[in-house]
């Protein structure tokens, strides 16, 4: 009887928006990193089953839940991206923990940034800034928030691609949420493939000044740094990966707010490296992982597609 419910909700997928294609995709990612807690790091982590009962309720509760209004739908496809960033971040920071530090690739990364600035990119930024003064300052600031706006990218660029569909197109907005809990997924994986802690940390005697924030920007950094749980969380870049992820949504339905998330992309882009978070490679590599998580969703996520000389959704 169960699987009979899986299974429906494999091919009715256009009634809960691809809901259930993506929790059930989320349980198989979980049940892995359940099993490799398990066999990799001596200690099977019973968290990373939440998801897998996350959808065993969905499952059950479908019926229900596909009867609700469009918008509740689309709010409720935001659990899977909220368990894969939250839960598995701290879950892949706990199998860091459990073997008392996996080896970090620092060296390979820091030594590509030598070959190509002498030295850390961030240093280019602090030195402009410094003969920039306030105004220095206030770009850091600037570009501190475009940082952090990346917690809010995939919810708001769901929202403005969701309100360009009709009623019934408004499945397809299954394809933009499986693909950013793809790309989380895969860079989950990444993390613990290649372990990076990044220039702050694995540089850190080499900067010797602070950087060239005011206090607002100087609360934002706190707040980032505070909440870090996890060290190896370097390579891909998660935020110059998803804000482009979510331009590449914006920019295929030519939204009018597409450049503004391409410019917000940029300064994003630029604060990984000037905050001393990222490496150059971790960022080369997020574009080809994000675009390539923008086209399994439509292999996951199908849909029909009508042949026209004129493309009344835009390609959406």
């Amino acid at each position: 009887m169960f699987q009979y419910k899986i299974q429906e909700a494999w091919e009715q997928y256009k009634l809960d928006f691809g809901l259930g294609r993506i929790l059930l995709f989320l349980a198989f990612y979980n049940l892995f990193l359940f099993f490799i807690s398990g066999f990799l790091f001596d200690q099977f982590m019973r968290m990373a089953l939440y998801p897998v009962i996350t959808a065993f309720i969905f499952f059950f509760l479908r019926p229900t839940l596909i009867k609700l209004p469009p918008k509740f739908l689309f709010w409720l496809n935001g659990v899977p991206i909220t368990i894969c960033t939250i839960l598995n971040y701290y879950l892949i920071g706990e199998f860091d923990r459990a073997v008392g530090g996996l080896r970090r690739r620092d060296a390979i990364f820091s030594n590509f940034d030598d070959s190509l600035f002498n030295g850390p990119a961030s240093s280019i930024f602090q030195t402009t800034a410094e003969v920039l003064g306030t105004t220095g300052s206030l770009f850091y600031d600037f570009m501190m928030l475009s940082y952090m706006s990346y917690f809010f990218l995939p919810f708001l660029g769901g929202i403005l691609y969701f309100n360009t569909l009709n009623p019934q197109e408004q499945h397809k907005i299954g394809r933009y949420f499986f693909s950013i809990v793809l790309y989380f997924a895969l860079n989950f994986l990444f993390y613990l493939v290649v372990p990076v802690t990044g220039p702050q940390y694995w540089l850190q005697d080499s900067f010797t000044d602070p950087l060239p924030l005011t206090i607002f920007g100087r609360t934002l950094w706190s707040l980032v740094n505070d909440g870090q749980t996890t060290f190896i969380d370097c390579f891909p870049s998660g935020h110059t990966g998803i804000a482009f992820l979510v331009t590449i949504w914006l920019v295929r339905i030519n939204h009018p707010l597409r450049f503004l998330f391409i410019g917000t992309t940029g300064f994003i882009v630029m604060a990984t490296l000037a905050m001393r978070y990222h490496y150059t490679l971790d960022l080369l590599c997020a574009f080809p992982l994000a675009y390539f998580c923008h086209r399994v969703a439509w292999v996951f996520i199908p849909v029909e597609i009508k042949k026209s000389r004129q493309k009344s959704d835009g390609e959406i």
